[in-house]
């Protein structure tokens, strides 16, 4: 017999039989991934967001047995996140399966939309002999917000002799270990009302064998905190985690972003971090942890960055905005939810003031810190036409970096889900779907149809190419690349037709990893199947790159544009810091001096410099309140800024930052052989009939129409494409200027 606390009853589990002896544990920790519409396993040959859980609960095995929790036993951690690397139980179970070895396999950090597929997993290891144990938000919400009976599903898992975790584990996993190799891992643990301190327990570390599969290289995860104050219907955080901030220590925190930074010695370690906190600026800590993170960039030099989440009130607390891009923020993400006031009070999201939206972006739009927003479409008193009008306004008056749309799903843990419950709202029996881009419950105010097309129609919208363009034109040089690599990632999502926060870099499928509700496919049908699918995504991959070096070509920063501040090529963490901060203001005394030499010399002293005369306009919305002034200063003369170089840049020369390396003019001979050098980026352009070339010669091509080519054309153009194409790709490599 078990009592579940919330239940407020006896529910009858079956317990775990006892196991001879364990002299060797093998613990097995995965992030399942989850299903596609055709049942296929979602998997990729490169993925963009490493799981964080994963990272905490490998730290969490290391500390263990560090510590000599588990005695003698020889420990053996096996991590793999399914988002990246296939998970065959049967192969596992082969490996691994020997007496006096005992395995536990972990399935953690499980999101509503995961649990299918985790709990075909447990079904698969428990076949081969294996104990196994779910945690994660969706058994942990699902609990908490079940005050009658445990959820269906959560019984059918406990049924099949499955170990249901909820809430957190930094006090107990030791103790969950131990069970497990004594073989009397009991049915449920319930730590939801034991919410652990964090200021002395390890910090996540992510296995190196499964990061090595991620995209971003030097990349790493840290939840300086966990919690949230406010009370959104829509979350499961607050149920979860619960309102009440818990933090890490600062001087923790530091110590191992420090220790990560010299990995083996070498300046090869972690250098990009994701705070994973739901609302860092509520963390009791920030002010500690960005001043430690502004000492490590400024005295010992250290070219650490970072995002974090952060919520709509975060510029209002005093010198947060500033400090946060002096401690090497790029990137902030922003749940802004919604435009509407009327949908801001439906969702509970009382803080937010869509008034004060523009704002807010512009604050940190002048420290240099991109602004990415998330937007959700389906609130009560949504329609198509506001949902588009909405999303025309976050790129034209707001002027946000980039988007996430999402479907307003009611998670199992929060308060809509439980209103849905007592209401009677019938919804998708499949939590499959439960991933924010499925609809689920009906729409009072739209179809399904129409739901589904203002979703689609959102992305579409926002992610055009000349946002893009104006977006990037927007950024500076710390943040410029970061920003390219995200559309990249964003448009490949699109390719996929799926949420970009599931997908990767090119899709991996195995026929027999596939949903049993699914027949699986004979081999001859499937290899046509995947083929047809392969060659689209690399057509539509030589699209996207094509059009990635276009944008690249319209919008980069030239370092012979801003040679009055130094050379861009030699920017370190200092002196990056330096120009990030100080970017938008040097636009904004340009703009005021060009203003200054029209009106006194008139508008044809100077040759044409289009890019940055783009640039300066661009500029003007993330000014804010101060933008009027850079555009009267512009005027309508933006193609033609001015003057011949030298007397351009000596008209700027007391903008120069004196922790940037000065600009070295070249001589005659020197200016000859970067001309005559063919991976030179120097003197590169823009050609804007690239793409309509291409693909005007592709379907003359399919058409079988080869006497409309030219092949000295097609030549001379496929030479001088491939340079173009080798150069941006080394650019992005190398984060070129």
């Amino acid at each position: 017999m078990l009592t579940h606390p919330a239940a407020g009853r006896f529910t009858t589990l079956r317990l775990a039989e006892p196991q001879p002896a364990c002299r060797r544990l093998v613990v097995i920790l995965i992030r399942p991934s989850k299903y596609d519409d055709e049942g296929y396993v979602i998997r990729h040959f490169r993925g963009t967001l490493p799981s964080n859980t994963l990272s905490c609960l490998n730290s969490l095995t290391e500390d263990a047995v560090r510590h000599g929790a588990l005695g003698d036993i020889d420990v053996h951690v096996e991590v793999i996140d399914e988002i990246v690397s296939r998970v065959d139980p049967a192969r596992l179970g082969r490996r691994f399966r020997r007496a006096g070895t005992t395995v536990v396999v972990g399935l953690v950090g499980v999101q509503t939309n995961q649990f299918p597929r985790a709990r075909d997993l447990a079904m698969e290891f428990k076949a081969e002999g294996f104990s196994v144990m779910i945690g994660g938000f969706h058994v942990s919400g699902a609990m908490a917000l079940s005050p009658d009976s445990i959820p269906p599903e959560c019984q059918q898992a406990l049924d099949e002799g499955v170990t249901l975790v909820l809430g957190e584990v930094e006090e107990r996993w030791a103790d969950l270990l131990r069970d497990a190799a004594a073989g009397r891992l009991r049915p449920l643990y319930d730590f939801l009302g034991e919410r652990p301190g964090l200021r002395d327990k390890p910090l996540p570390r992510a296995s190196r064998r499964t990061q090595r599969k991620f995209a971003l290289k030097g990349s790493g995860t840290i939840d300086a905190g966990r919690g949230c104050p406010f009370n959104c219907s829509f979350c499961t955080i607050i149920n979860v985690q619960g309102r009440t901030m818990r933090c890490r220590s600062a001087a923790q925190i530091l110590a191992q972003i420090r220790e990560n930074y010299f990995l083996k010695g070498k300046r090869a370690g972690v250098r990009h971090y994701f705070f994973t906190d739901d609302n860092f600026a509520r963390n009791p800590e920030w002010a500690a942890i960005f001043d430690g993170l502004i000492e490590l960039r400024e005295q010992h030099g250290m070219a650490i960055d970072f995002m974090m989440q952060v919520d709509v009130l975060a510029p209002r607390i005093p010198r947060f905005v500033e400090k946060a891009a002096r401690a090497g923020c790029v990137q902030v993400f922003i749940g802004m939810e919604t435009l509407r006031d009327d949908n801001l009070e439906a969702g509970g999201k009382r803080q937010n003031k869509a008034a004060d939206y523009r704002e807010m972006v512009a604050e940190w739009h002048r420290v240099g810190v991109v602004c990415h927003v998330g937007y959700i479409i389906g609130f009560p008193f949504d329609t198509y036409e506001r949902v588009m009008e909405d999303v025309r306004a976050l790129r034209d008056e707001l002027l946000v970096d980039q988007a996430s749309f999402f479907m307003l799903t009611p998670l199992p843990g929060s308060q809509d889900h439980r209103t849905a419950r007592r209401d009677g709202v019938p919804m998708d029996p499949d939590y499959n779907n439960f991933d924010a881009f499925h609809p689920t419950v009906p729409h009072p105010r739209m179809s399904e149809e129409e739901w589904e097309r203002a979703y689609r129609d959102a992305w579409t919208e926002f992610y055009s190419f000349e946002q893009m363009r104006r977006t990037l034109l927007r950024q500076n040089p710390h943040t410029y690349w970061g920003v390219l690599k995200n559309l990249l990632w964003y448009r490949a999502g699109m390719i996929e037709r799926a949420h970009p926060m599931v997908t990767g870099f090119f899709r991996m499928k195995h026929r027999t990893s596939r949903r049993s509700s699914f027949p699986v496919e004979r081999r001859v049908a499937f290899a046509r199947r995947r083929t047809s699918e392969v060659a689209y995504v690399l057509r539509e991959y030589g699209k996207l790159y094509l059009e990635m070096q276009d944008l690249w070509l319209r919008t980069r920063i030239r370092r012979q544009d801003y040679a009055f501040l130094g050379d861009l090529r030699k920017l370190a963490s200092r002196s990056m810091q330096d120009v990030k901060v100080n970017w938008a203001r040097v636009h904004q005394v340009m703009g005021e001096r060009i203003g200054a030499w029209r009106d006194a010399r008139g508008a044809g002293v100077i040759p044409e410099r289009g890019v940055l005369a783009e640039r300066l306009e661009a500029m003007r919305g993330g000014l804010g309140s101060r933008a009027d002034a850079l555009g009267d200063a512009i005027g309508q003369h933006a193609a033609t800024l001015g003057m011949k170089a030298t007397a351009f840049q000596a008209a700027f020369a007391d903008l120069r930052l004196p922790r940037l390396p000065p600009l070295r003019r070249c001589g005659r001979a020197c200016r000859l052989v970067s001309r005559l050098n063919v991976f030179s980026i120097e003197h590169l352009e823009a050609h804007h009939h690239l793409r309509e070339y291409w693909e005007r010669t592709w379907s003359s091509a399919l058409r079988l129409r080869l006497w409309r080519l030219n092949p000295v054309t097609v030549a001379w153009n496929l030479v001088r494409d491939t340079r173009q194409g080798v150069l941006f790709l080394l650019a992005m490599v190398r984060e070129q200027y």
